[in-house]
């Protein structure tokens, strides 16, 4: 069992990316080094309290012979806020594909969601996932919330941390958990041309799924590219990939998010 505490405590809602990310590392210190993560899949259950501490029970599923299998749940005042099942997998030998790097400006020359909150006064205190003083995030194409309408239903945004990050310990795995869940309701958002400003839509992340292809640094520019798939029923799909500067493909998300007509 592990505690955990919240980055934000101010916000109106704990940051789904933080509670995926804490899942992680619990379950990874729980499996030996040289077993490196390479999936986990979670449901969203309830809206986090930020005022309160996190509870992380980690069930030991497998240990095989190349594989780790761990079961997570997040709990506050004894009730599921995620379910988590994370595998973890011995290195191996194999062939290798991948899906090329987009052709996009470099990091340097785009302005920060900061600077531009900054800049334009829409800084928001009460959730500071992309404007905050932890992750540096660059939009190509960033999205006027203020006056909605459909956009392409692609997003794409350079980030990493503000500061160096200590390698080991499966640490900059679990900070990629925690960006993962950045840019995916936002892109179908953008696709049908609504806004999490306005209250017209129930919005929330309800289940997700991340596969890690290899080793990342998450001090380092990464690349989130991601696309809206499909919205319906009160939902919306999307897919990202997370690639270095090196155009290298490390890992890939999914996620399916409530968009519930008010």
């Amino acid at each position: 069992m592990f505690l955990a505490d919240n980055m934000h405590p101010q916000a109106f809602r704990v940051y789904g990316g933080q509670v995926l990310a804490q899942a992680l590392r619990a379950a990874a210190a729980t499996v030996e080094p040289e077993r490196a993560v390479h999936s986990q899949h979670a449901y969203f259950l309830r809206p986090g309290d930020p005022g309160e501490e996190i509870r992380l029970e980690v069930d030991r599923a497998l240990d095989g012979g190349s594989l780790s299998s761990r079961r997570v749940v997040a709990l506050q005042r004894g009730k599921p806020i995620l379910v988590s099942s994370v595998s973890f997998q011995r290195a191996g030998r194999g062939d290798d594909f991948q899906q090329p790097l987009p052709a996009v400006p470099a990091p340097e020359t785009l302005p920060s969601e900061r600077e531009r909150a900054l800049a334009e006064g829409t800084m928001d205190a009460s959730f500071m996932v992309t404007t905050g003083l932890e992750l540096d995030v660059r939009l190509v194409h960033p999205v006027d919330w203020q006056n909605p309408q459909p956009l392409p239903p692609h997003l794409e945004a350079w980030m990493k941390t503000t500061g160096p990050v200590p390698q080991g310990n499966s640490l900059h795995a679990c900070l990629l958990a925690y960006m993962s869940d950045i840019l995916l309701i936002d892109v179908c958002l953008a696709a049908t041309g609504r806004s999490f400003l306005l209250d017209d839509c129930q919005i929330a992340s309800l289940d997700h799924a991340l596969w890690f292809h290899g080793p990342v640094r998450a001090d380092e520019w990464l690349l989130h590219a991601v696309e809206a798939e499909r919205v319906s029923g009160g939902r919306g799909l999307a897919r990202g990939k997370f690639y270095n500067r090196e155009g290298v493909l490390v890992a890939s998300v999914v996620q399916q998010g409530l968009m519930r007509l008010r």
